[in-house]
């Protein structure tokens, strides 16, 4: 293939084309990954693994967070009646 000023034109039209395409997609892979690993997103992968163990290890009906707050209030009201 002979390189014309047409075809090095078509080429560089391409490489633009794909690399605001793939960099379009890279940012939406990042989003995802950046919510999947935010600690404040409730569904994130950490928060969805140790409640699906706790829940294997305990009776499975709460949280760990509602399992320590019935603990500590638990433990004041077992230091109140002393």
């Amino acid at each position: 293939m002979k390189w014309t000023p047409k075809n090095l034109a078509i080429a560089a039209a391409a490489v633009v084309v794909t690399s605001w395409y793939l960099k379009k997609k890279a940012g939406e892979a990042v989003a995802d990954v950046g919510q999947a690993v935010n600690p404040v997103n409730p569904e994130n992968v950490f928060n969805r693994g140790f409640n699906a163990l706790y829940g294997a290890v305990t009776d499975g009906k709460g949280t760990a967070g509602t399992d320590i707050a019935d603990g500590v209030q638990g433990i004041k009201d077992w230091w109140a009646d002393e």
